[in-house]
C-alpha cells in the first residue's frame, strides 16, 4: 500500500519504520524543517521518498495525520484538496499549550467534540478513522512490549467501513492488535481515555512521564466468565 505520512514526527517516524517493514511504500513530509528527518529516509533507503505535505497527501491511499493539534488547521492548509476521498488516520490528541510551552488537556473542547470529529468536519470528502492517540511515541513499536504479558490495543474508530477495515491491517503490520470502538463519535471517549492514563501514570506511578510506558488492552477471558446463580 502506498501510505503518506503527512507529518514525520515522533509518532510517524515509528510507524513508518513498521510499515516499511512490512512492504509498504512511503512518502515522508515534515511539518516544518524537513532536514530533521534525514536520518530515517537514509535508514528507510528505497521504501520511502521525501515530499511535501501536499505531496504526500497526493501520494497516499492511506494518510497518518500524526500532527500537534493547534498545528492541524495548517497542514489542511497545506494538504489543499489532496485529502478528498483518502483514508486520513488522525492519531492527535486535544493538547493546549501555555505561552510556557506547558501542555493541557482541552477540557472545554473534549466536551463537545474530538479532534477526530473535528478533523472530518474540515475535510467532509475524506474517510477519517481514529487511532494510535493512546500510545507515546516510545512505546509505539512492538519491541517496547517484548516482554510484556501482552501487547497493548490499538483503538479505532470510524464511520466508514472501508476505511476501518484499511486500518485494521495497518494497526497488525504495526505489531499490534486492533479493537473497533465503533462510530467516530467514540473517539471522544478515545481521547478522554488519554486523560485516565494521565492520571494513572501521576498517581499510581508517581509521575507523569510515566505515561511513556502505559498501554490499554482488552483481554478476553478464557474459557470465559464463571456464571454463578445471582443472590439478592
Amino acid at each position: 500500500m502506498k501510505i503518506g505520512i503527512l507529518n514525520t514526527g515522533n509518532v510517524g517516524s515509528r510507524l513508518a519504520r513498521a510499515w516499511a517493514a512490512a512492504g509498504h511504500q512511503l512518502k515522508l513530509a515534515k511539518d516544518g524543517e524537513d532536514r530533521k528527518i534525514a536520518p530515517l529516509l537514509d535508514e528507510l533507503a528505497s521504501e520511502a521518498t521525501l515530499g511535501t505535505i501536499k505531496e504526500a497527501a497526493e501520494y497516499g491511499d492511506a494518510l497518518l495525520f500524526s500532527v500537534y493539534w493547534p498545528r492541524a488547521n495548517s497542514v489542511i492548509e497545506a494538504a489543499g484538496k489532496a485529502l478528498a476521498g483518502k483514508v486520513v488516520i488522525e492519531t492527535m490528541n486535544p493538547l493546549g499549550v501555555t505561552d510556557d510551552f506547558v501542555h493541557f488537556h482541552d477540557h472545554a473542547f473534549m466536551r463537545e467534540s474530538s479532534t477526530a470529529e473535528y478533523l472530518q468536519e474540515r475535510l467532509p470528502d475524506a474517510k477519517v478513522v481514529k487511532a494510535f492517540n493512546l500510545l507515546a511515541a516510545p512505546a509505539l513499536e512492538s519491541d517496547a512490549w517484548s516482554s510484556s504479558a501482552s501487547k497493548p490495543s490499538i483503538f479505532y474508530a470510524t464511520d466508514h467501513h472501508d476505511a476501518g477495515q484499511v486500518v485494521r491491517r495497518l494497526i497488525e503490520d504495526a505489531g499490534f492488535t486492533p479493537v473497533n470502538a465503533g462510530p467516530l463519535k467514540a473517539a471522544r471517549q478515545l481521547e478522554q481515555l488519554g486523560v485516565l492514563l494521565h492520571h494513572v501514570a501521576e498517581n499510581e506511578y508517581g509521575g507523569d512521564a510515566d505515561l511513556l510506558k502505559l498501554g490499554v488492552s482488552v483481554v478476553e477471558a478464557i474459557p470465559g466468565p464463571i456464571m454463578r446463580e445471582r443472590i439478592v
